[in-house]
């Protein structure tokens, strides 16, 4: 069974296509931005765009919603960040925190539907904190990347490409996806049936 990936971000797509591919489930990305919901609730964000989307595609897909929780900011802008980033930008954000608690974490809801069916999500969360200087301005990697510090090490995620896959807040809540997928394909196959996750 195919499943399809929505989103229009080439990053995305490539980290999840090489988990999924470990994981042999075969995806496809459906390249286009996921709907944005009117929420600051990042579960409901997901599984509310998994179901619209699966029921317009008529196809199994997976979406995400990914959000920055920054602590000097009471949380914000959570579900938001690719909002904050366009108004402000490094300069703006770091100008922000000046003076200020960095301690920042990532989270992400990966969310699965198929047409006519209810959705499932899982969750992953990475801690870390928010540097005062923006590193690897050079390499094609998403803006945060270049500011964020994982819990536990001195580089952004920009620096330590092979290390991130381990920590990341999008593969925690896919992987736990994949699981999920597998055994409920397992199950299926057990009784024959082979429509889908």
């Amino acid at each position: 069974m195919k499943i399809y990936l929505v989103t229009g971000n080439r990053h995305k797509f490539r980290e999840i296509k090489e988990l999924m591919d470990r994981n042999r489930i075969e995806i496809e990305q459906i390249d286009l931005d996921k709907p944005e919901e009117k929420s600051d609730d990042i579960k409901e964000i997901a599984e509310t765009a998994a179901k619209r989307l699966a029921d317009e595609f008529k196809k199994p897909v997976m979406v995400d919603d990914t959000g920055i929780y920054f602590t000097a900011w009471n949380n914000f802008p959570g579900p938001h960040p690719k909002f904050v980033w366009n108004s402000l930008g490094y300069e703006g954000m770091l100008k922000l925190l000046e003076g200020k608690e960095r301690a920042a974490y990532f989270m992400t809801v990966a969310a699965y539907c198929e047409p006519g069916k209810e959705p499932v999500s899982f969750e992953g969360r990475c801690k870390g904190r928010i540097i005062d200087e923006i590193r690897c301005k050079d390499k094609d990697v998403q803006p945060y990347e270049r500011i964020f510090v994982p819990e536990g090490y001195d580089k952004v995620w920009a620096e330590i490409p092979e290390i991130k896959a381990g920590l990341s807040h999008r593969v925690s809540a896919f992987q736990q996806l994949a699981d999920h997928l597998k055994k409920n394909i397992q199950e299926k196959t057990r009784r024959g049936d082979d429509d889908g996750a």
